[in-house]
């Protein structure tokens, strides 16, 4: 199996799954429409993260949704929603920061 096709193939499940995962959660506070569209941005979001930073994406990813579990029922949808959304941006590039500390040392 070449390269590529390998690569092709886990970001594919890695986005399946995060799309299984996220789609029932934002049905939760959303209509079908906007579960869609929330799970289509974390799809696209994990997707692209997976095959730029590896595991970095799926680590921001479980954060973001632990802190969007926190705190959906503590905020409006939309506020949450953003906080989530920021907390993978951050989590995503602190460990790629950390990953790059670390990297230096050696």
């Amino acid at each position: 199996m070449s390269d590529v096709l390998a690569i092709a193939i886990a970001t594919t499940v890695v986005v399946l799954i995060a799309g299984a995962v996220t789609y029932p959660i934002a049905r939760l506070d959303l209509t079908p429409t906007g579960a869609l569209l929330a799970t289509g941005c974390a799809v696209v979001a994990v997707g692209a993260g997976w095959l730029l930073t590896l595991f970095h994406a799926l680590l921001g990813f479980t954060v973001a949704l632990i802190i969007y579990l926190a705190t959906r029922n503590r905020l409006p949808t939309t506020k949450a929603m953003l906080t989530a959304g920021a907390a993978y941006a951050a989590t995503t590039a602190l460990s790629v920061a950390a990953l790059m500390v670390a990297l230096s040392g050696m």
